[in-house]
């Protein structure tokens, strides 16, 4: 826990620092660099990520519920049956929400498609997770699940809280409209020009860029990092486990703002969002032995 604790802490710092600077960038240059990017036109592969650039968010539902379902009769507290309805509820929900937002993004894409994808890849993370926690302490198990629903739940809840009444307008509604006038800088709620434009009947769509939903799920991946935690033959691949977290939280980043859905600092405050939450949540239930303990205890059987 000491080596996890120093890797993921100093990790943390050098990748919380790359972020605020590229958001101070973002502060000074989103315009311009949105002109650079957005070609004026959406790409197939910009649509992909569309589709399916949130799903680690919804993976962490899925991966969870899975865990709690298959440990039901090791888990104490509750009957089997509740956990059992409780990891269904997880599975659920993610898939959910991965079709909703698969087709909410790219409505040209048939529900079965995503309903398909949701599942193909809901199964193949919870099967190796389950593989991966075979010979686990079913504490170790509860610990990683409950990690998991707390940072994506509270993720995707804050940045739909900041999101729907902040009101910037998307670099493509500027575009479509040829008036930069639409702009507004990160820190600014664009909500009056949004009543006006909605009333003349642009779309409400139009005015959800910051902060960027889609990067701040994607960056639920970065808890990769906890997966070595789970079997010793994992051990010493924290940094390649968070490295492939990153790179996908990057590579989807990039595409929102070539799509003209978001700019430079929309992606970085969501993504400090989701880094921020992370941390907490991974304080929370790995190293702060208190709080852990506390839960374990409520639901430990108490020795007669």
């Amino acid at each position: 826990m000491k080596e996890l604790k120093r890797t993921y802490t100093r990790s943390a710092v050098i990748l919380a620092a790359v972020l605020l600077i590229l958001l101070i960038v973002g502060s000074f240059a989103d315009l311009p660099i949105s002109r650079l990017l957005y070609p004026g036109k959406e790409s197939s592969l910009g649509q992909f990520f569309a589709a399916f650039g949130e799903l680690p968010a919804f993976l962490c539902l899925t991966s969870a519920g899975l865990l709690l379902a298959e440990n039901r009769k090791r888990l104490p507290g509750l009957k089997p049956l509740a956990w059992l309805l409780g990891g269904a509820a997880l599975v659920l929900l993610g898939i959910v929400l991965a079709v909703h937002e698969a087709t909410d993004n790219v409505p040209a894409m048939p529900s079965w498609v995503a309903l398909l994808v949701a599942v193909f890849l809901a199964a193949v993370s919870g099967v190796g997770l389950l593989l991966l926690t075979a010979d686990c302490p079913v504490k170790t198990v509860l610990r990683f699940a409950l990690t998991l629903v707390f940072v994506s739940v509270c993720t995707m809840a804050v940045i739909q809280i900041i999101k729907l009444p902040w009101g910037r307008a998307r670099m493509r509604l500027i575009y479509d409209t040829q008036n930069e006038s639409y702009f507004t800088p990160w820190w600014k709620a664009g909500s009056a020009l949004k009543k006006k434009l909605v009333a003349d009947g642009v779309s409400a769509d139009e005015f959800r860029s910051f902060p960027s939903g889609h990067t701040g799920c994607a960056a639920c991946g970065m808890l990769a990092i906890l997966l070595p935690t789970l079997h010793k033959k994992w051990k010493g691949k924290e940094r390649v486990c968070l490295l492939a977290g990153i790179l996908w939280t990057a590579i989807v980043a990039f595409s929102r703002i070539r799509m003209g859905a978001h700019f430079l600092s929309d992606t970085m405050v969501s993504w400090l969002l989701a880094l921020g939450i992370s941390a907490l949540g991974v304080r929370l239930f790995y190293f702060d032995k208190r709080v852990f303990g506390r839960i374990w205890g409520l639901l430990e059987p108490k020795k007669k």
